[in-house]
């Protein structure tokens, strides 16, 4: 980071002397000289802004607008962690520095060191979630209502046996079918609970499968319609196969969900990533609207430009993507 600020200094062309160079008085000044030609800090300026400069600004604009929407929390702390871990991984994969791994496969830039790094993640996560925000409060009272209503009214309690779908399935299903077998009541329960014990790849095996007041967003959907049609302390006596592995349930109880209020937060958050997930270009137009926001003058005319051409880019992309769409329904 260090290098790459110092690097960009010249574009205040003001004094740079944090990277040990003197202070710059014009744009006349020399800052290199070779065989008798001389380069001044206007060609150095225009150098580094060719290369460097509209990424940089952008960069510093958008970590600006992040800071003001979005405190640095413990959950962006260890979310940078993670990531940090992930990319550390990969790299040494690939036989790669975590700088060179970050910067030629993830697309970092100004980054030296794993401090660097982590920042930059918790940039990243800070904007992700102003974009978010910004989202979720659009979100219409009627979204919210219909959203709870499928997904938060009822919550079931339920015990789970989630097997792996590999070669030695049909005999732990077997093995379960015949243990469960003319079993009901609190015998039928204890009986469950075992078997999830025993052979249940489930985080929750060591509670014999308990899973408390879940609701549809986080329950696999045909568990979740197995449960809606069976009553209390029914299990099903036919696996359920999911793409997450096969399921064994035993419905305990049916209740009502917590008051809308308590989930209006949860829910508008929920429904913005599902915005944000079917539509590739709504987090472009959100970027756009916080840049607005802030007011955002670009006084440098080339970095002006660019900027616009980007916008006009993903203008055009989306217009393509509608014709394609278009063309595909007809």
């Amino acid at each position: 980071m260090k290098r790459a600020l110092c690097a960009l200094a010249v574009f205040t062309t003001l004094l740079a002397t944090a990277c040990g160079n003197p202070k710059i008085k014009n744009g006349e000044e020399i800052v290199a000289q070779i065989n008798g030609k001389k380069y001044t800090a206007d060609e150095l300026y225009e150098e580094l802004k060719g290369q460097y400069g509209y990424s940089t600004v952008i960069n510093w604009i958008d970590k600006e607008i992040a800071d003001n929407e979005v405190e640095t929390t413990e959950e962006a702390e260890q979310y940078a962690e993670e990531g940090l871990e992930f990319y550390s991984q990969y790299a040494s994969m690939y036989g790669m520095s975590l700088i060179d791994f970050v910067t030629s496969q993830v697309g970092m830039t100004g980054v030296s060191n794993e401090e660097d790094v982590k920042n930059a993640i918790i940039d990243q996560y800070k904007m992700n979630q102003a974009i978010e925000n910004v989202v979720a409060g659009k979100v219409s009272k009627k979204e919210v209502q219909d959203y709870y209503d499928e997904n938060y009214k009822t919550v079931y309690t339920y015990h789970e046996i989630l097997i792996s779908n590999d070669d030695d399935a049909d005999d732990k299903i077997d093995s379960i079918k015949k243990e469960l077998k003319n079993k009901s009541g609190d015998e039928l329960v204890e009986a469950f609970k075992e078997q999830a014990k025993k052979n249940s790849v489930a985080t929750d095996a060591a509670d014999g499968g308990l899973v408390s007041k879940a609701t549809k967003n986080n329950v696999p959907d045909k568990v979740w319609s197995e449960l809606k049609d069976m009553d209390d302390n029914e299990y099903t006596t036919t696996p359920i196969e999911t793409d997450s592995g096969i399921y064994f349930i035993l419905r305990i109880s049916k209740a009502k969900g917590q008051d809308l209020e308590k989930v209006d937060d949860e829910i508008r958050h929920l429904i913005a990533n599902d915005k944000l997930n079917a539509d590739e270009f709504l987090r472009y137009d959100i970027l756009t609207e916080l840049r607005n926001k802030y007011k955002i003058v670009f006084i440098d005319n080339d970095m002006k430009t660019s900027y616009n051409n980007f916008l006009n880019d993903i203008d055009n992309a989306k217009k393509e993507a509608s014709n394609s769409n278009s063309n595909s329904e007809e």
